[in-house]
């Protein structure tokens, strides 16, 4: 049935769904956030009313909003994440899928393995898959035992 209401319907989308309540919590307008991410005031309100997700802003746009509202893009996107000294860290998701897994086996990784585990980097590149994160994992923990012996 097709909602003909003046108030748009509850968009499912993490993106559209982030981008009004943090805008609304801010008390900015539609326009006040545009201008501060140098956009168009229309785009945003397609954005927000984006319900399913169909819209793909670019990464420097993403970017734009996100500093509009002063959140990070995590944040906006409902990315998974951790808390770190620095600020919170971006989980990939297949790091959140090695960390779902050992879950569901009993062994919960803390915080400080998972900030660590994120941090990695060899070339540039992370591991892509949980067997790969699983893989780094236990050669790490293998180290830090040795070391504390």
């Amino acid at each position: 049935m097709e909602n003909t209401s003046d108030t748009p319907e509850e968009p499912t989308a993490p993106l559209a769904r982030n981008l009004r309540k943090f805008r609304v919590d801010k008390g900015l307008s539609l326009d006040e956030v545009a201008k501060a991410a140098d956009i168009s005031k229309a785009y945003l309100w397609e954005l927000e009313r984006d319900k399913d997700g169909a819209k793909k802003p670019s990464a420097a746009v993403l970017m734009a909003i996100a500093k509009a509202l002063s959140r990070s893009l995590a944040e906006l996107l409902a990315l998974p994440t951790v808390q770190s000294p620095t600020g919170p860290v971006e989980l990939p998701a297949s790091l959140e899928e090695f960390r779902k897994r050992l879950e569901s086996q009993g062994q919960l990784l803390s915080d400080e393995d998972l900030r660590d585990l994120a941090g990695v980097r060899f070339r540039g590149a992370q591991p892509e898959t949980a067997d790969e994160w699983h893989q780094l994992y236990l050669l790490m923990a293998s180290k830090a035992r040795k070391q504390n012996k």
